[in-house]
């Protein structure tokens, strides 16, 4: 079977020309929270004691949180315990003896921190593939929040991807 490439019989293609709209902040969606351990039904790492017995949440770093807007994505799962102000609070970001004075971005559909974080990220040296661990040690009555940040290089420790913490007889430490 031989094709017809005789030009003047192909039928015309319509053009489609793509939509183009500025991206609002929000529509940016954080990479995906690697999938649960077969079995655990809850939510673990909202509810493992970390040494103070605080909330936490954990985050792996990747390219998003560093370039180019240096943005840090609050979980989903850890959003329903921190305060829902309509418009921007402060947070501070503790680590190594040192304070970061940031941005939580509790109006948006994605809660984050943004103004800030770049400091943070750029002072700490974090790399793609390194972990943080944000505990929620203090939460004002006006909607600030306060978080201490333990960093660990490489990413998380075995011993937390398969214990979890699931119990109080096995928390996580991290020791600072």
């Amino acid at each position: 079977m031989e094709l017809d490439t005789d030009p003047t019989k192909l039928k015309a293609k319509p053009i489609i020309k793509p939509k183009v709209e500025p991206c609002d902040d929000d529509d940016e969606l954080p990479p995906p929270p690697p999938p649960p351990a077969s079995g655990s039904g809850e939510d673990w790492e909202a509810t493992t004691p970390l040494a103070a017995g605080n909330p936490f949440f954990t985050a792996l770093i990747a390219k998003s949180h560093l370039h180019p807007k240096f943005q840090m994505w609050i979980p989903p799962r850890f959003q329903h315990r921190l305060a829902e102000p309509e418009a921007r609070t402060a947070a501070v970001l503790h680590s190594g003896g040192k304070s970061w004075a940031t941005s939580y971005c509790g109006h948006l559909k994605m809660k984050k921190l943004d103004a800030g974080w770049s400091e943070f990220a750029v002072d700490n040296r974090l790399l793609v593939g390194d972990a943080c661990v944000f505990e929620l040690v203090a939460m004002g009555a006006a909607g600030g929040l306060e978080f201490q940040v333990q960093i660990l290089r490489g990413g998380l420790p075995a011993e937390v991807v398969t214990s979890k913490g699931l119990t109080s007889d096995q928390p996580i430490l991290i020791v600072d």
